[in-house]
C-alpha cells in the first residue's frame, strides 16, 4: 500500500528522464519547425527546444511591447488544461499562436506541453494590437518578417502534439514501471529497515536486562555465600568439639553422626566456597597477587588438605614431584584452590580402590600446541612454564563433551539421581584462576581409562 501512494505522488521529472526529455523536443522541432515547451504539473519549465522568432525579436526592443510579451508568457505557463481531450489555445498580441495539451497518465494530469509561438494559417496580416503600441513603430519590418514564417493549421497542430503525446505515454507507461518497481524495493528496504531497527533495540534491551540480571545474580551467590558460610563453620567447629569429647564421652554412635555432621558440613562449605569464588570471578573481583612461590610445598599442601577425602572413598593418591622445581610468581591461594579442585574431582570421579597421581615438571610447550602471546599470534620461542598434572585412572570424558566441561553450572550427568554431586563450578573456577595467571589448562581422557588434566604457567624471568 505504501508503494502504490507513491505512485500517486509522482511529479513528471520523477517519471522522465532529464537527459531525454530534450532529445525528444528537439527532434519534433526539427521535423515540423514548431517551438515545443514541457512543463510539469506546478508550471515548472522542464524542457525546451525553440529558436527566437523574427517578429517577436522586433517587438521586444519595444518597451510597450515587451511587457505584453512577458504577460503573454505568464499566462502560457500559468495555464492549467482542464480538457484532457482536446487543445487549449492562447493567441499573442502580435498575431502568433501558443497551443497547450496536458500529459497525463492513468487520468492524473502531470504536466503540459506547450506548442508555439507559430503562425496560425488564418493569419493574414499584423493585428491591430501591434499598431496599437506607439506612433514610432515601423510596421514594414514587422511585416515583412511575419511573411518569413510558414503558417500551420490547426489540424496540423493537432498533429504534432498527438505525435508528441503518443511518444510521452510510451516513455510514462516505461518509466511509471520502472518507478513502482524502485518505489516498492525502497518500501521494503525501508520496512526491512525499520524492522532491523527495533530487533536491534529489543536485543539490546534484551542484553541490557542480561547484565542486570548477572549482576544481581552475581551479588547474590556472593552474598548468600557469605552469609551461609560463617553459620556452617561454627557448625563444623562444634561437630568437632563434639567428636573430641569436650562436651563430653560420646558413645560409637553418637561419634559416628557428629563425624557424619562434620563430613557433610565440610562438603557443604567447599560447596560455599566453590560459589563464593566463582563469584567474585563474575563480578570481576578476581584479583591476583603474584609472590615468588615455591611449587613443591604448594602442591604437596594441595595432596594433604586431600587426603581425608581419597581415604574415605579408598583412593590412593601419588606424588611425582621434579626435585628442583624452580620458584614461580603466582598467587598461591588461588593456584592452590586451582590445584585442590583437580585432585578433588579425580578423586570424586576414581572408582573405589582406584589411585591418583599428581606430577610437576618444568618444560617447553610445543609451538604446535598453539601457544601464543595473548594477540593471537603463535610466538617463535614458546616460553618455560612450571606443568602440574593430576591424572586418575576413572571413568573418563567423552571425546564430544571434554569441550564443555569448563563452563559454569555444567554436569555431564544432569540427572536427579546422578552418582557425583557438586554444583559443576570447579573447572570453570581452575579455568579462570589459570588464564589469569597468563597459563592455559589442557585436559585429555578416554572413556573407561582415566583422565588427565594439566595447568600450565609461564615461567616469568623478573628481570
Amino acid at each position: 500500500m505504501d508503494a502504490f501512494q507513491h505512485t500517486l505522488t509522482a511529479s513528471l521529472s520523477d517519471l522522465l528522464d532529464g537527459s531525454t526529455l530534450p532529445d525528444v523536443c528537439e527532434t519534433y522541432f526539427n521535423l515540423f519547425d514548431v517551438p515545443i515547451r514541457v512543463f510539469d504539473q506546478h508550471g515548472n519549465l522542464l524542457a525546451e527546444a525553440v529558436h527566437p522568432h523574427p517578429p517577436c525579436l522586433n517587438i521586444s526592443q519595444i518597451e510597450s511591447g515587451r511587457a505584453l510579451c512577458t504577460k503573454t508568457r505568464l499566462k502560457i505557463k500559468n495555464t492549467v488544461p482542464t480538457d484532457h481531450r482536446s487543445l487549449h489555445t492562447i493567441d499573442c498580441f502580435c498575431g502568433l499562436r501558443y497551443s497547450g495539451a496536458p500529459i497525463a497518465y492513468q487520468g492524473d494530469l502531470l504536466g503540459k506541453i506547450v506548442l508555439g509561438p507559430y503562425l496560425p494559417l488564418e493569419q493574414k496580416q499584423v493585428p491591430d494590437a501591434v499598431t496599437g503600441l506607439g506612433p514610432n513603430v515601423d510596421m514594414d519590418p514587422l511585416r515583412e518578417r511575419l511573411g518569413t514564417l510558414r503558417p500551420v493549421s490547426s489540424r496540423a497542430i493537432q498533429r504534432i502534439a498527438k505525435a508528441i503525446l503518443s511518444v510521452f505515454d510510451a516513455i510514462l507507461f516505461s518509466a511509471h514501471k520502472a518507478y513502482v518497481t524502485s518505489q516498492m524495493h525502497l518500501a521494503s528496504v525501508r520496512e526491512s529497515y525499520r524492522e532491523l531497527t527495533e530487533k536491534n533495540r529489543a536485543l539490546e534491551e534484551m542484553h541490557e536486562q542480561m547484565q542486570a540480571f548477572e549482576r544481581l545474580k552475581s551479588n547474590f551467590l556472593a552474598t548468600i555465600s557469605h552469609e551461609l558460610r560463617t553459620p556452617l563453620t561454627s557448625i563444623i567447629g562444634y561437630s568437632e568439639m563434639l567428636a573430641e569429647g569436650i562436651a563430653g564421652e560420646l558413645a560409637e554412635e553418637q561419634q559416628q553422626f557428629v563425624q557424619t555432621i562434620k563430613t557433610k558440613g565440610d562438603e557443604l562449605l567447599q560447596l560455599i566456597s566453590a560459589i563464593l569464588d566463582f563469584s567474585r570471578v563474575e563480578t570481576g573481583h578476581l584479583d591476583i597477587h603474584r609472590v615468588e612461590t615455591a611449587p613443591k610445598p604448594l602442591i604437596e599442601a594441595a595432596i594433604t588438605a586431600a587426603g581425608p577425602l581419597a581415604e574415605r572413598r579408598g583412593i590412593r593418591l601419588s606424588k611425582d614431584l621434579e626435585s628442583d622445581l624452580p620458584a614461580v610468581a603466582i598467587d598461591p591461594e588461588k593456584v592452590g584452590t586451582a590445584l585442590s579442585h583437580l585432585i578433588e574431582n579425580a578423586i570424586k570421579f576414581s572408582a573405589p580402590s582406584g589411585a591418583v597421581r599428581v606430577s610437576a615438571a618444568t618444560c617447553v610447550p610445543d609451538l604446535a600446541e598453539g601457544t601464543d602471546d595473548g594477540f593471537g599470534f603463535v610466538l617463535l620461542a614458546a616460553p618455560k612454564v612450571l606443568e602440574i598434572a593430576v591424572e586418575d585412572y576413572g571413568i573418563g570424558i567423552p571425546e564430544g563433551e571434554q569441550g564443555q566441561i569448563f563452563a559454569p553450572f555444567t554436569q555431564l550427568d544432569n540427572s536427579s539421581t546422578r552418582e557425583h554431586s557438586g554444583a559443576g563450578l570447579g573447572l570453570a573456577i581452575v579455568k579462570h584462576y589459570v588464564e589469569a595467571h597468563g597459563g592455559q589448562v589442557i585436559v585429555s581422557s578416554r572413556v573407561g581409562q582415566g583422565s588427565r588434566f594439566s595447568i600450565r604457567i609461564p615461567i616469568i624471568d623478573p628481570e
